[in-house]
């Protein structure tokens, strides 16, 4: 309790304290796997990349939220303390990105694969629909953070996510990441579904399902949150589409990773090279 009083303030916020939560649950849990699988000389790439994910989205909303919110003035040395969270996700996000393994699919599979359209394969197809949606949401919801005199982004905000106008400045920062970088990603992951051949779908799917849930967590717990303003949290009566839309936010990412990972051969890069005696 010192040190929350005198050195790192903004971690008595609804935010600091919902990534607390997941600092020491499920990056935690990360930690161990990683651990796990270093001393038992197996590889740990897949959790490294949702690791990376889900460290840098926390890192890029709760660093510039320390000094553009309402705790800018307050920040003490400690606020350093956070910086190695800053390098170890970017060295490791290297390493890992570099360390792709080819994956050794038969080539008539790899053909019977990438030759359906996206009208046969339902499971894709659906994913391009929620990728398309989270696009146009994201812009409504950064629209409604950034208090955007438009009707729709007004009624938004003040029916349905009133965190996005905190002081602290944490929603608005997220909202910001979501447009700014989640919808590039969207945007090319709806071509890497379109399109066969795309290897580095597993890899950045691993890392947006890790980005998504944290910052999904933190926002949905920060919004309901006891220290959050009354005025500020989700009202009552709109709270069961707050909980479809934020909760959709979460799991479609992880349903995208898990797809790209289990099966793989639509990502396969065809090889040209004809075979030689």
């Amino acid at each position: 309790m010192i040190y929350f009083s005198m050195g790192e303030l903004y971690l008595n916020t609804a935010y600091g304290t919902m990534i607390n939560y997941w600092d020491g649950t499920a990056h935690y849990c990360m930690y161990l796997m990683m651990v796990t699988a270093i001393v038992w000389n197996q590889g740990y790439r897949e959790i490294g990349l949702y690791w990376v994910g889900s460290v840098m989205n926390s890192i890029v909303v709760f660093l510039p939220g320390n000094i553009a919110g309402k705790f800018g003035a307050d920040l003490k040395a400690s606020y350093l303390l956070n910086m190695p969270y800053i390098i170890f996700p970017l060295l490791g996000a290297y390493r890992f990105l570099q360390s792709r393994k080819p994956v050794n699919i038969p080539k008539e599979q790899l053909k019977l694969r990438q030759n359906k359209s996206i009208f046969q394969r339902p499971f894709d197809l659906v994913m391009v629909i929620y990728l398309v949606l989270s696009c146009a949401f994201s812009l409504l919801r950064m629209l409604a953070a950034m208090d955007s005199p438009i009707p729709f982004a007004q009624t938004y905000v003040k029916f349905y996510e009133p965190y996005l106008l905190d002081p602290v400045i944490y929603p608005k920062l997220q909202m910001l990441v979501y447009w700014f970088y989640f919808t590039p990603y969207r945007l090319c992951a709806i071509y890497g579904l379109l399109y066969p051949g795309c290897e580095w779908m597993s890899d950045w799917a691993l890392i947006h399902a890790g980005a998504a849930i944290q910052g999904q967590f933190s926002h949905i717990g920060s919004s309901l949150h006891s220290r959050t303003p009354y005025i500020l949290r989700v009202p009552i009566n709109t709270r069961p589409t707050f909980w479809v839309i934020n909760l959709a936010l979460l799991v479609f990412p992880q349903l995208l990773a898990w797809r790209c990972l289990t099966k793989p051969a639509f990502f396969v890069k065809q090889s040209n090279k004809p075979k030689t005696n």
